[in-house]
């Protein structure tokens, strides 16, 4: 069984995490050319840091992220409203972190690549549709340029592609 994944994300990343660990053989087709650390800060909740920290990532995720221990709500004055433990300070077994995006992306990447190969990331194929033969999922990619790239076989095909998922769209029409 080989599962393939299109998407590099944070979705993507983690779920070819979870299969490595589970002994399930898996490839992440990325659309963009290269891996960055882009976007916003976002809040890793418990029932997430979980997860995360069951793959073994709390410690590199610590390096890179604030450890939140509290909320605290202001009004438009910057008067004080409420304040509530979080993460570890509110009880749980595990932290909550406040991390930039693409701080966490890269975490994701580094410990996939570490685990399963650089070979098992392969940026710049876009997937452009999928289909079925038999058992198998075919997904069909195209470079940067929209020249065809080979088709490439799996056991299932996952899109983690985002938003703007063509594999949503094929499926919806």
């Amino acid at each position: 069984m080989e599962v393939l994944i299109v998407g590099a994300g944070i979705g993507g990343l983690t779920l070819g995490l979870m299969l490595h660990r589970a002994g399930i053989a898996c490839r992440i087709f990325e659309a963009a050319p290269e891996l960055k650390a882009v976007g916003v800060g976002i809040n890793i909740l418990p029932h997430a840091s979980r997860e995360l920290c069951a793959l073994g990532l709390e410690e590199a995720l610590a390096k890179v992220a604030v450890t939140t221990r509290e909320y605290c709500f202001y009004n438009r004055f910057g008067q004080f409203i409420y304040s509530e433990p979080a993460g570890r300070f509110a009880g749980y077994d595990v932290p909550q972190f406040s991390i930039h995006r693409g701080d966490l992306q890269m975490v994701l990447l580094d410990a996939f690549v570490e685990r399963a190969g650089s070979g098992k990331v392969i940026t710049g194929w876009r997937c452009t549709r999928v289909e079925h033969d038999g058992p198998e999922a075919i997904a069909h990619f195209e470079d940067v340029n929209g020249k065809p790239l080979p088709s490439q076989r799996g056991s299932v095909v996952i899109s983690a592609e985002g938003i703007h998922s063509v594999l949503r769209k094929q499926l919806s029409e």
